[in-house]
């Protein structure tokens, strides 16, 4: 069962969210507070599952607890509670790494399913932590271990290509042949954040070449079809967000792929709001997809 922290200076919200809790056996609401210093402490001294919070309160806001907390290395899990009009301080609480938003006033339906979702994520943490600690026991040298481990890497490529609407781009397949050659030598790998862009897509290139793949071209021209697609994957994503902002592909990836003020930019952008959209970086897409990869298989 789930342990949950409500941390909300309305009495009659911190209520309704433990009844909903309870009356759909989604765990069990172990603390409440009504001020952020109160619900700082209890996060730090009890370590519940989730932390249910606003982002406007008393005597510290819901970004301040956030930050310190994670700081700390707490494991906790955070919802934000907010309003529709809250989009900066929403905008903000992306950068600090949350993803999970409960809109104000309180809908049954919506708590009931970010909740169902959040309790998804950690069965799912759980799962992989534990597949890691059996592969370590077995051996990362295990033949079949390498295999499995590479197979389920292009399989999330392949996924997040799609939820991305680039699967068929030639960008993407250099996407995909990077993060594949990453995960092959490990070595190189550790040495991706020393790395300029240029050095990785001649090593790219040179794997192309040895290939005898007839459809690589320079470096120079890798580097274009890769910025197109990242952008289009922006564009995308950009998208989304303006339609609904509490999409589920919205939310993984406005923040894990990008930076959410590029985000932003290109929504502003495509509103007509400004002149320029987000800006692209190739190499910061790339590191936190194969983060992202590394995660999920």
């Amino acid at each position: 069962m789930y342990s949950f922290i409500v941390i909300d200076d309305d009495r009659s919200v911190r209520s309704v969210l433990a009844k909903i809790i309870g009356q759909y056996c989604l765990g069990e609401v172990i603390a409440e507070a009504d001020n952020g210093l109160l619900g700082e402490e209890l996060i730090l001294k009890l370590k519940p599952d989730i932390v249910i919070i606003d982002l406007l309160l008393p005597l510290q806001d819901g970004m301040a607890i956030i930050k310190k907390v994670k700081s700390l290395n707490v494991k906790s899990v955070f919802i934000m509670l907010s309003q529709v009009s809250d989009k900066d301080m929403i905008a903000k609480a992306y950068e600090l790494g949350i993803e999970f938003f409960i809109s104000k006033p309180i809908n049954v339906i919506e708590v009931v399913n970010v909740i169902k979702k959040v309790e998804e994520y950690q069965a799912m943490k759980k799962t992989f932590e534990a597949i890691e600690s059996t592969a370590m026991t077995l051996g990362r040298g295990d033949a079949g271990y390498k295999a499995q481990r590479q197979d389920n890497a292009k399989k999330a490529l392949n996924q997040i290509m799609a939820d991305l609407g680039i699967l068929g781009d030639l960008g993407s397949k250099d996407i995909v042949n990077i993060i594949n050659m990453l995960y092959e030598d490990e070595d190189l790998s550790e040495k991706l954040e020393e790395m300029q862009l240029n050095e990785l897509l001649k090593l790219l290139l040179d794997r192309y070449d040895s290939e005898g793949r007839g459809f690589s071209g320079d470096f120079k021209a890798i580097e274009m079809r890769i910025r197109r697609t990242v952008s289009k994957a922006m564009k995308n994503i950009a998208a989304m967000g303006i339609e609904d902002f509490s999409n589920e592909k919205f939310d993984l990836y406005c923040s894990s792929l990008f930076d959410y003020a590029d985000i932003k930019a290109e929504m502003d952008f495509i509103r007509g709001k400004t002149m320029y959209g987000g800006k692209v970086n190739i190499k910061s897409f790339i590191k936190r997809l194969l983060v992202m990869v590394e995660q999920i298989e």
